[in-house]
């Protein structure tokens, strides 16, 4: 425990220093007084717990929490702490993204329990990431999902997918390539998530593999790194047309 990290969002001093107090005799903590600032500190520095008070100024918990899930800048658990006792707001929040809810004020045993439970939840997480990470294949294209993929359809369909596939990604390509700015970094991820997910879909892993670097590198803000890989990117997916237009497997 002693090596998670956990943000602290909430503008009411007492409440922060109390949740200080608590979730230091577990492990290490940042805190911040509102959502934006939360959304800042998340760009550049991982946590494995987010604690999210719900009324704050110039950015509300439930706003800041949709943003980090919309725009993923963060997997990580968010408990929303909130004077709200009602159970109907509890199941409201839980359905709008939310991995716990507790009521203001604390309990500090219920507290530490439920911080114990969600630390370990995201360390499960962390692990079967790794796992789906690791199992990985570094080929042009993966024959066992495209064996999968024919299972229930003809070969000419399945080819067609792929080939369409390709055109897609010319698109996301020339996009990605055509954004200059460093302030368009949303952008970029945005693109290059798409990009991941329909390439590791299809098994075209070496296109994957590096949609995900890229990704990674842009949501760390690391602008110079990531226009160094976009090359690598599109010459992969060169290499995939070429593969994909003399392979067999398909007939």
């Amino acid at each position: 425990m002693k090596s998670k990290r956990v943000l602290i969002v909430d503008d009411n001093d007492l409440n922060r220093k109390l949740f200080e107090n608590l979730v230091a005799q577990l492990c290490t903590f940042k805190s911040v007084k509102n959502g934006l600032e939360a959304l800042d500190i998340l760009k550049t520095e991982q946590f494995d717990l987010i604690l999210m008070d719900i009324q704050m100024p110039q950015m509300d918990g439930l706003t800041a929490m949709k943003q980090i899930r919309m725009n993923k800048i963060s997997t990580c658990p968010i408990m929303a702490i909130t004077a709200y006792a009602d159970m109907e707001d509890k199941y409201s929040f839980l359905d709008q993204g939310f991995d716990e809810f507790l009521t203001k004020p604390i309990r500090p045993r219920e507290f530490l329990e439920t911080v114990k439970k969600l630390l370990q939840k995201s360390d499960k997480k962390n692990e079967e990431t790794q796992k789906e990470e690791t199992g990985v294949p570094e080929v042009v294209l993966d024959h066992g999902i495209v064996k999968q993929l024919m299972k229930y359809n003809s070969g000419e369909t399945i080819r067609n997918v792929y080939l369409d596939f390709l055109k897609e990604s010319e698109k996301l390509m020339s996009e990605i390539i055509s954004i200059k700015s460093e302030g368009n970094l949303n952008c970029l991820i945005e693109k290059l998530h798409i990009l991941k997910g329909n390439s590791g879909t299809l098994g075209a892993n070496q296109v994957f593999l590096i949609a995900k670097e890229c990704e990674f590198l842009a949501r760390n803000n690391k602008w110079d790194e990531t226009q160094l890989l976009i090359p690598n990117l599109k010459n992969e997916l060169s290499k995939l047309d070429d593969y994909i237009q003399e392979e067999t497997i398909f007939e």
